[in-house]
Formats: structure tokens, sequence, C-alpha cells
């Protein structure tokens, strides 16, 4: 009987030892999670005082257009690419500074779309409806598909030529074109895992469509400069955002 007892005893030792051992692993868990959700805010509270970059909402390189927002009539310098098609002359060097790096990536890309005239963004307007129109869609809603992709003319970022459409040959060569699931390519993952290092920003990204008014679009690229591009996706900000903050900030 002693033995027993013994035996007993030493099982309730060792089970109550698995309970203690679990709960103690659970409180550590919950330590550890408490300590990574403290470390998150703290690491949005670090940059929301993050100071902002010493720019003006007025700079070249940072002007706004959209339909509220319609381009002005000012002089760009315009750089002739290799393919004919045209960029503001001053964001060359870090164009062609991201370009050759993609290459030496393995990825080959092709500017579908740069700068954009107004003429030349209103035969683009009037194409996507003519375009929607011949695949059965009503005027009214050849003109409403229309309006989530292609900027009403004189509120097309491309009259900036600051704007760039671009894709990967191989993606190219597939006759997809600009659609949001270019996304799922290689190419397109390192070009937005690198664009802030040569001053580009995705201008139209999938959860700020309520404030660009522009449906998602995962081939068009922004020049906005190096600095304002780390502090606009750092921040996780739209460029209607950032400029926004800046005014606010008396920039």
């Amino acid at each position: 009987m002693y033995k027993k007892v013994s035996i007993v005893l030493l099982s309730l030792t060792i089970l109550s030892g698995c309970q203690f051992s679990g709960t103690t692993a659970e409180s550590n868990k919950d330590t550890s999670h408490s300590k990574e959700i403290a470390k998150d805010t703290a690491t949005k509270k670090k940059k929301q005082e993050d100071p902002l970059p010493n720019v003006s909402s007025n700079d070249w390189n940072l002007i706004l257009v959209n339909n509220d927002h319609p381009m002005e009539a000012i002089e760009t310098p315009l750089k002739v690419l290799p393919n004919g098609l045209q960029i503001d002359e001053r964001m060359e060097t870090d164009y062609n500074a991201w370009m050759n790096a993609a290459k030496e990536a393995g990825f080959n890309m092709v500017l579908v779309s740069s700068y954009r005239s107004y003429d030349l963004q209103k035969q683009v307007y009037n194409q996507s409806i003519s375009d929607n129109q011949s695949q059965g869609m009503s005027y009214d809603d050849a003109v409403a598909e229309t309006k989530k992709y292609v900027a009403f003319p004189g509120s097309s970022e491309h009259q900036t030529a600051l704007a760039i459409d671009i894709v990967d040959d191989e993606w190219l060569a597939t006759g997809k074109g600009l659609i949001p699931e270019y996304d799922q390519t290689a190419s397109q993952k390192w070009l937005v895992q690198t664009m802030k290092d040569y001053g580009f920003i995705l201008r139209f990204p999938k959860h700020k469509e309520d404030l660009t008014k522009i449906s998602y679009e995962s081939w068009h690229f922004r020049y906005v400069g190096k600095e304002n591009a780390a502090y606009i996706i750092d921040h996780d900000l739209s460029l209607e955002e950032y400029i926004t903050k800046l005014q606010e900030a008396g920039k």
C-alpha cells in the first residue's frame, strides 16, 4: 500500500509539473506578444514624430496632378529616351540608375508610357472609352470604367513627365499589358522593394484609392526624389497625404 501511494503521489507531482510548465509557457508567450505590440506602437509613434524632410510642397518633383488639381501650364525640361519616350530630364540620372540596377538583378524593364501632352492624354482617354464600348459596355459604363484607370485630360500625372508605366519584357510578351496582376511577378516586387532608393513611389497603391481616386496600378511609378520617397514609403502615405502634411507644417 505504501508503494502504491508513493507512485500516485509521484504521478501527481509530474502532472503538476507539466501543468505549471504549460502555464509558464503561456505566460511567456503573452509577455512576448505584449512586448511586440509595445514595440510596434513605439515604432508607429516614432514615425509620427519623425521630422519632415527639408523640402517645399511647391518643389518641382512634388507637383500634384489629379482630378482636383489639374495640370498648370508650366515649362517642363524634357529628355528624349532611346525608345522615343520622354521624361523630365531632372529625373534622368535616377531613372537610368534604377533601370540599370534592374538589369543587373536579371530584369529587362520596358518603359511603356511616360510623358503625355494634353492632346495625347485626350486620345488615350477617348480610346479607352471606345475600347470599352467595343466590349459591349454602354457609353456611361465605358466612361465609368475608363475613369478607374485613365485620368481625364488635364488631370493626368503623365503630363508632369514624372510618371512612368513600366513592366518587364517577359510580362509584356504575354500580351497581358498594364493590369494589377503584374504585381505577382518577381520584377514588380523588386521594383517596389528598391523604388525609394532611386526616388520613386508606387503612385496608386491599392489601399489609398479613396485618396488618389484612381484604382490600384501596380505598374505606375512616380518620381518624387529620394528624400521624399523615403518619407512617403516609410510612413505609408499617398502623395496627396504627404503634400497635405507638408502644407500643414508650413512647407
